[in-house]
């Protein structure tokens, strides 16, 4: 009889073992779902279309950057970002993880301030894609013509560097002209109101102003600078996700492509992102070169920059400035 209570008793103490769910628990599918989506790697990268950036261009045409990382697992997030200062604000506050097309001078100053940066890639060059204009009542043709005068630009950019090699060519110094800071866009408007004497502009802005009979160009940019800019990341990231990088430079490189292969379709598309007339497109495209892999040129110019800027007070004189580059760009991306 003793022996028969016992059983009942046990066989009572499974079963409530089992109804309060004491035993191992299985996750539902919308747990397991959740959990899944929480442990997604999140990537955020800045663009610009303008001046007429291709990769950019073709990314937010085509979603192959969102599609061929979603395959992974990973969910990834284009941010509008065209200043190279906002840029590097997004980064240090970890807003995004990768930056496009940022100017080289941008990423030089913002190293040598103790910014934890890498240049992991190429983006574009356009030295004949950036201008000074002047107002044309003022009748500017030359550098000298400006002596004295206000001209507006994004300063701390490649944009100021060009203007000082310009002065320096024609005997002039900084000091002999007015600097006024502002974004490009800001800069046409400014010009074009005549509150500024001149300004020094990418396309399709440069041409936005001499084709509007206000403004004339006094010179490019080619001979100068570079016009160079690159993909830069956070350092940590970089560290963290090689993987990400290296497809990251390759659907940038696959966009390149695409557009060199298909440039009557390309012309199309960015005419309708840019605002732009198809023919007008066309006839900036020649002006701009974009490759993502880092060669030797671009570590010597960067290095010539490094240089410049030091010499001329925008780096602290005791800072090694090429292992400052060094350290700077990570070129293992590109083997």
């Amino acid at each position: 009889m003793f022996r028969k209570q016992r059983l009942i008793i046990v066989s009572l103490i499974f079963a409530l073992l089992a109804l309060t769910g004491c035993s191992t628990p299985m996750k539902s599918a919308s747990s397991q779902t959740q959990t899944s989506a929480q442990n997604q790697l999140q990537v955020n990268a800045s663009y610009s279309t303008r001046p007429i950036n291709v990769p950019a261009i073709v990314a937010l045409e085509q979603h192959n950057f969102e599609s061929e990382f979603q395959k992974n697992g990973t969910q990834f997030k284009w941010v509008d970002i065209a200043a190279g200062p906002s840029q590097l604000e997004a980064l240090a506050s970890k807003s995004i993880d990768i930056s496009t097309s940022m100017n080289y001078v941008s990423a030089l100053l913002a190293k040598a301030n103790g910014n934890d940066i890498k240049v992991v890639g190429g983006y574009s060059q356009f030295p004949k894609g950036i201008g000074i204009v002047a107002r044309k009542d003022l009748n500017v043709t030359s550098m000298t013509g400006l002596k004295n005068r206000t001209i507006a630009l994004q300063q701390g950019t490649m944009l100021q560097e060009f203007l000082v090699k310009a002065l320096e060519k024609e005997h002039l110094n900084a000091s002999d002209v007015k600097m006024v800071s502002m974004e490009s866009t800001d800069a046409v408007t400014t010009l074009m109101a005549g509150q500024v004497d001149a300004a020094i502009l990418p396309e399709p802005l440069l041409s936005k102003v001499i084709s509007s009979g206000k403004g004339n160009l006094v010179l490019t940019a080619e001979g100068f600078i570079t016009g160079q800019t690159f993909i830069v990341a956070r350092s940590e990231f970089v560290n963290s996700h090689p993987e990400v990088i290296r497809q990251f430079l390759k659907l940038n490189d696959e966009n390149i492509q695409w557009a060199e292969q298909n440039k009557e379709n390309f012309y199309d598309v960015a005419s309708k992102q840019l605002s732009l007339d198809p023919k007008a497109v066309q006839a900036l495209y020649p002006k701009f070169t974009f490759q993502t892999k880092i060669d030797s040129e671009m570590i010597r110019h960067l290095k010539e920059s490094a240089h410049f800027l030091q010499e001329n007070g925008f780096i602290k004189p005791q800072v090694d400035v090429d292992t400052l580059v060094n350290d700077l760009a990570d070129t293992s991306f590109s083997q």
